[in-house]
């Protein structure tokens, strides 16, 4: 039986100047969902995450640690200067299935000892 995934998201955002929005629900999805989740706890610098392979992922959950005090940057490749995800959020990336990128960079402003964040592909 091949693993699937649906991962839904939605939003309201209010009192905004224009009014109020709501986002969603979207859904990404999966027919052949990868499962694996990487926890790692970031060093100070540049963390490559390795995207495994079989089955192809959709794209990632990136959880960082609740209780975590360094700002995290996501990062395409070396020399790509990134830009701050937080640090304490949660965040959605996804691409095709037929094109996944090989890595990924989390570039943390300090080791995070003790904290993991969690990678979850689908």
């Amino acid at each position: 039986m091949t693993a699937s995934a649906s991962i839904t998201v939605s939003g309201y955002i209010s009192n905004t100047p224009t009014g109020s929005r709501s986002i969603g629900p979207i859904t990404l999805t999966s027919a052949a969902a990868n499962g694996q989740v990487q926890r790692v706890v970031l060093q100070s610098g540049d963390n490559v995450i390795t995207i495994p392979t079989v089955p192809a992922p959709n794209g990632c959950v990136i959880q960082l640690p609740s209780d975590n005090t360094s700002v995290t940057k996501f990062v395409g490749t070396t020399g790509d200067v990134g830009f701050a995800i937080g640090k304490t959020t949660a965040h959605v990336l996804t691409w095709d299935p037929t094109a996944v990128p090989t890595s990924f960079i989390l570039s943390s402003v300090s080791t995070q000892t003790g904290k993991a964040t969690e990678i979850t592909f689908f």
